[in-house]
């Protein structure tokens, strides 16, 4: 199936993706505080949350979203998470020191001094001295490049750290899910636990009468030893799906004597077909704008390279006095020519890096192509599943084990007949929990992969990105 970005990404050429501009005044300054914010800004407008005020507080501290015994829901998890989880912080700190390094870029090399004084060693008068001082010049032709590689580390850094704060907030989501989903199982599990030993009680009342054989007694004592072991499986399963959600809020040691509630408000996009959900995520994957970046960044390190061509240019000024006290001012240069090494080798190199981070900005394309349509479809299967499962065949199983309970106990069917409708409804209640956090799943993986949500986002990315991809 043709979507509508695969032209625009199958062009082999470095791809023009408009990044959204980064408020990158006042350079010289080394706080990195409008960078962290406008990385806050465009993961806030995905996820609808303020991440600033949020980063603002301490890793350290606990946050104040969850008291940590009330009921979790999805959205105070991620709040929590978008605090104390230290990954994303590294992502911060990186933005910082890419702050640094531009700053760096757009200094002047020190200059050098050297003095010397001499002694005379014949006995006779005189005491020569020297002072030269050494400026290189050849920054005036490479700060553009160093400055455009520096601005262009920043911006990707920027980018990275919201997308990772995307990834981030589906990640929890995801966890959160499952411990909805074992909570649920917990409660089937004791359920089923209920209904096995009513049906032991119900066989036990007709052997103490002579209607049912001792083996009908050991067959329903199997089953309730079997949903004991099933619910002793459940809760433990649940505390690990707990213990996995609170790694990633950054709360490890944490008890799990909590409940969760309230998924994730992810509803469903107004337009799931494949064409539209791929035109969404060509518009709003800050990682592949973050990989595009990087494109600019080596193009700019390939120009850098040529200018290892041209010669090394340090101009000298120095004062000399000789033996005879006579003093004299000596400006000068040095050069140093590209001979053995005329930069052929480090184009080359930078021409391949330049290659690298082209196919991988298309690999990643490609991928992001194939994630939405495989999210989407797991989505149609597990909703379309869930909705059989719940309205058609859970009822129907439900039937037929109140009628099996009923034939049994006025001895019209045998106990393989009412077994075998128990089996089945505890099954179809598994297979339903399954499916829904089946969708749960796939409809979070399906708003990751179009960038964090499916609304979209006012960006001054949008509109240009998709002028070149029509263009294309």
């Amino acid at each position: 199936m043709q979507t509508s970005f695969t032209p625009f990404m199958r062009r082999l050429r470095p791809p023009m993706w408009p990044v959204i501009p980064l408020l990158l005044t006042g350079c010289s300054s080394l706080d990195p505080s409008g960078d962290i914010h406008q990385a806050g800004t465009l993961a806030g407008n995905r996820l609808d949350v303020d991440a600033n005020a949020i980063w603002n507080a301490p890793v350290d501290e606990a946050s104040t979203a969850w008291d940590g015994a009330s009921p979790l829901t999805a959205e105070n998890g991620i709040l929590v998470a978008l605090q104390n989880e230290p990954e994303l912080r590294i992502s911060l700190a990186t933005v910082a020191e890419r702050r640094a390094e531009l700053v760096q870029s757009e200094l002047l090399p020190n200059p050098t001094i050297g003095f010397g004084i001499g002694i005379a060693t014949d006995g006779l008068s005189g005491s020569p001295a020297l002072i030269q001082g050494l400026q290189a010049l050849t920054w005036l032709w490479t700060r553009p490049d160093r400055i455009a590689m520096a601005e262009a580390g920043l911006r990707a850094s920027i980018l990275t750290a919201a997308s990772e704060t995307i990834e981030l907030s589906s990640r929890v989501a995801t966890a959160h899910a499952r411990v909805l989903a074992a909570q649920t199982m917990v409660d089937l599990d004791a359920q089923n636990l209920e209904i096995t030993d009513r049906t032991r009680s119900l066989i036990q009342d007709r052997h103490e009468v002579g209607e049912a054989a001792h083996l009908d007694v050991d067959r329903a004592e199997v089953d309730v030893q079997n949903a004991r072991t099933a619910l002793i499986a459940a809760t433990r399963e649940l505390e690990q799906a707990k213990l996995a959600l609170l790694v990633d809020i950054g709360w490890p040691n944490h008890g799990t004597a909590w409940v969760a509630m309230e998924p994730v408000g992810a509803v469903a996009p107004s337009d799931d077909e494949d064409t539209a959900l791929c035109k969404l995520a060509t518009l709003q994957r800050l990682d592949l704008a973050a990989a595009t970046v990087e494109v600019e960044q080596e193009l700019a390190k390939l120009s850098l390279s040529g200018t290892k061509r041209i010669p090394e240019v340090r101009f000298t000024f120095g004062w000399q006095r000789s033996f005879t006290d006579r003093q004299a001012v000596m400006p000068g240069a040095s050069l140093t020519i590209p001979i053995f090494d005329n930069g052929e080798p480090a184009i080359a190199k930078a021409t391949a890096q330049l290659e690298a981070a082209r196919m991988h900005w298309l690999d990643l394309a490609n991928h992001i192509q194939y994630t939405v349509r495989d999210a989407g479809s797991k989505w149609r299967q597990a909703a379309a599943q869930s909705r059989i499962t719940q309205f058609d065949t859970l009822p129907a199983a439900a039937n037929a084990l109140r009628r099996s309970q009923a034939a049994y106990k006025e001895g019209v069917i045998d106990l393989t007949v009412l077994l075998l409708a128990q089996e089945q409804h505890i099954r179809t209640q598994r297979t339903l929990v399954a499916q829904k956090l089946a969708e749960a799943e796939s409809l979070i993986e399906l708003r990751r992969a179009v960038g964090g949500t499916f609304e979209e986002v006012p960006d001054e990315l949008a509109g240009d990105t998709q002028s070149q991809g029509d263009a294309s």
